[in-house]
């Protein structure tokens, strides 16, 4: 038997055998190349980043800037309504102090009742025929006699009348009437404040 040599031309086409595990099929491993990034590559993705993050964080501050907003908003409105309730209910307050105060005064110085029916009669200043002066009894004697010439010259007639409360009176003449009670009055300065308080007899 002859013994063959293999050329050295013929070495390069070769490829190196060995032996795998019984069972085991041959496995080629192939190598890929790994490219690294350049520096333009790299600051292009920091750069990237950066502007990622800039917007994120913009966005996150602007959320909280408009929540901050809304609550600033709220925060105002409640207090809007607590001074507009506070108001009303000082307005409240000050009425009711007032017609208690108004009553009181009336007690003690009746007198007060003389400048409104002086005011009544102004407003009818030429009366003729019948012409009275309903006044409660309380007041009627002082009226007489503290307007006596007021009444002498206009030809009043002071009528004692329950109905018409302390601190008014209602006249009446051929030509019109005035309403002067207290309650009406009272309702006049009430009805100008855009209040709700009514009076109590």
């Amino acid at each position: 038997m002859s013994a063959r040599f293999i050329a050295k031309e013929d070495v390069n086409t070769c490829e190196r055998w060995q032996f795998g595990g019984i069972g085991e099929s041959a496995v080629r491993y192939e190598t890929t190349e790994v490219r690294l990034p350049t520096a333009a590559e790299v600051q292009e993705l920091q750069d990237q980043a950066i502007r990622e993050g800039y917007a994120s964080g913009l966005a996150e501050v602007q959320a909280q800037a408009s929540a901050f907003a809304s609550l600033a908003q709220a925060l105002a409105d409640s207090r809007t309504q607590l001074e507009d309730a506070l108001s009303e209910e000082v307005l409240a307050l000050a009425l009711k102090v007032a017609s208690q105060v108004l009553r009181t005064s009336l007690k003690v110085k009746p007198e007060l009742v003389l400048p409104v029916v002086r005011e009544a009669i102004r407003l009818l200043p030429s009366a003729q025929g019948d012409a009275t002066i309903a006044i409660n009894p309380l007041h009627a004697e002082l009226v007489e006699t503290h307007l006596a010439e007021e009444l002498k010259s206009g030809a009043w007639r002071v009528v004692a009348d329950e109905s018409v409360a302390p601190g008014g009176c209602r006249i009446e003449t051929a030509s019109g009437a005035v309403d002067a009670t207290l309650k009406t009055r009272w309702e006049r300065v009430i009805a100008t404040l855009g209040a709700k308080h009514e009076w109590i007899e």
